[in-house]
């Protein structure tokens, strides 16, 4: 099938698709509720053994609490990426969630582990393999940009604080989630960077597998 953006260059070299903006719908926002909500009572599910503090009640506002920050900071910042960068090539794109995934994460997290498949952003619109590339590799992006700052936060903090430990996560889940992504076949990320650009794809995953190294080294 003949690419639009492509056709349109033949005549303009430097013609460049109009810029959208970012929008969200009814619809997403509720696929978007329930994906963090689903996720973090699966967080919660895995962390219930953390001993967080004395009181049990207050343990389970903290642990509910940081679960949420990890799949917001994690998670959604990822789906984010995809979908802010999409909409800026003026494409159709929200995010829905994955119910039978979502079921999966809670019941894997009852087996003391975390496996999820919540849902995806998808896309509709003129997109080329460039652009297609860039859309993929938003996501991870955005996650090793978390996980950098995290990595750089956590030497600052004092150590046995809550503030800590969630940082220390947010370094872990972000390179982790970023660098699973970079997998370079389909349906993740990965395999369409390196169909747009395999240098790009080298560098991006370089830095995955450094900073989770490094977390897994001087972190966890």
């Amino acid at each position: 099938m003949r690419d639009p953006v492509d056709d349109m260059r033949r005549v303009d070299p430097y013609y460049q698709p109009p810029r959208g903006k970012i929008r969200f719908s009814k619809t997403e926002v509720l696929h978007i509720a329930l994906a963090i909500t689903v996720l973090s009572i699966a967080f919660s599910l895995i962390m219930r053994k953390s001993i967080l503090d004395p009181d049990p009640t207050m343990n389970i506002i903290l642990i509910v609490g940081t679960s949420f920050i990890l799949v917001v900071c994690s998670f959604l910042f990822h789906e984010f990426g995809h979908k802010f960068v999409a909409q800026r090539y003026n494409a159709w794109s929200e995010f829905r969630a994955y119910p039978v995934g979502l079921m999966m994460a809670v019941m894997f997290s009852i087996m003391g582990f975390l496996f999820a498949a919540p849902g995806a952003v998808y896309i509709r619109g003129v997109i080329d393999k460039e652009m297609n590339g860039k859309i993929s590799l938003a996501g991870p992006a955005v996650n090793f940009a978390i996980s950098a700052v995290a990595i750089a936060v956590f030497f600052a903090l004092e150590p046995g604080t809550l503030i800590y430990v969630i940082v220390g996560m947010l370094a872990y889940l972000n390179a982790f989630l970023g660098l699973f992504n970079m997998i370079p076949v389909l349906p993740f990320d990965g395999s369409k960077i390196v169909a747009w650009s395999i240098p790009v794809y080298a560098v991006a995953a370089m830095i995955g597998v450094a900073e989770l190294a490094f977390v897994f080294l001087y972190v966890i």
